[in-house]
């Protein structure tokens, strides 16, 4: 009898743990394909998020060009550097938010 009894109950364990298991495998695979479908559907949104990107300081003979060989303000941010702040329009054409030069730290 006890022996019996014994193994009912390991019996009813071992399927308790059993279905834990299986509702634990099922839930992980429903997060899985919840999250593909929630990257599908943020990617886009990501994409046209502002970013700071900076441009490095280039060299004389770069910004003199650039400048059409003056020194004025475009010369300055071409030799200085900058950080534009930007994003990119549905058909992929970068618009400039803001700029400011790059931090000194």
């Amino acid at each position: 009898m006890t022996k019996t009894l014994l193994t009912c109950l390991l019996a009813v364990l071992s399927a308790n743990a059993t279905a834990e298991s299986m509702l634990h495998s099922a839930g992980k695979a429903l997060g899985q394909i919840s999250t593909g479908i929630a990257e599908g559907v943020t990617q886009p949104l990501r994409e046209t998020q502002p970013e700071w990107v900076t441009i490095a300081p280039r060299s004389k003979q770069e910004c003199i060009a650039e400048s059409g060989g003056e020194l004025n303000t475009i010369y300055m941010r071409c030799r200085n550097g900058r950080q534009e702040y930007i994003r990119h329009d549905a058909a992929g054409r970068k618009r400039v938010l803001s700029e400011r030069p790059i931090p000194p730290y």
